[in-house]
């Protein structure tokens, strides 16, 4: 059996990748949740080393030159990583852009085996999402997010590694236990079985 097992969540912003990670970790405590790393600011209700650990460019370099990184990315502007230290024995719990998930396929890593998951809803109802999680939302940053978002996942489904996604629907709150489910179950099996 692989020793680690990273359940990586990918999807445009507002999706529910991360309620998804919320929910698989509570469901789950001995599942380790994933902290990655930004340099961007810290949003409305977030909090240093839950949501992310909040880095310096300078920090984030460091990092990615002294081998600390297991995977490193720039989107929207922003650097994202995950720190190698991140991850622990057994089953992990990971939000990654496509190309933090790219890089994480591409490495074939010894002993860790990745399962990806294509979270998805309606555009609408992802706009909604965003706009209704922050009391006064930056409206132009949503923007922004969201064409970046539509750019990014274009270049996704043009990638082989598109194909390597598990497709997760998220519309209602019965999508998200059904999916929170399935992964449950799915990598239980990965764990019983001993492979992907």
């Amino acid at each position: 059996m692989n020793k680690k097992i990273i359940i990586a969540l990918v999807g445009k912003a507002g999706s529910g990748k991360d309620t998804v990670a919320t929910k698989l970790a509570a469901a789950r405590p001995d599942w380790n949740m994933i902290v990655s790393c930004t340099t961007r600011p810290m949003r409305e209700g977030e909090q240093e080393g839950v949501n992310y650990f909040y880095l310096t460019n300078d920090e984030f370099a460091e990092k990615i030159l002294n081998g600390d990184m297991l995977e490193a990315t720039y989107f929207n502007s922003w650097h994202y990583g995950t720190m190698k230290s991140s991850l622990k024995d057994g089953v992990n719990i990971g939000v990654f852009n496509p190309e933090g998930f790219d890089c994480l396929t591409e490495m074939e890593i010894p002993g860790v085996a990745v399962m990806g998951y294509l979270i998805d809803c309606k555009d609408k109802t992802r706009m909604l999402r965003q706009l209704n999680r922050e009391e006064n939302p930056d409206v132009g940053e949503i923007c922004r997010r969201y064409a970046a978002d539509e750019d990014d996942f274009v270049e996704l489904k043009e990638d082989p590694v598109y194909y390597k996604l598990d497709y997760c629907w998220n519309e209602t709150l019965e999508d998200l236990e059904d999916i929170v489910s399935y992964i449950q179950n799915r990598t239980q099996h990965v764990v019983d079985v001993g492979h992907v």
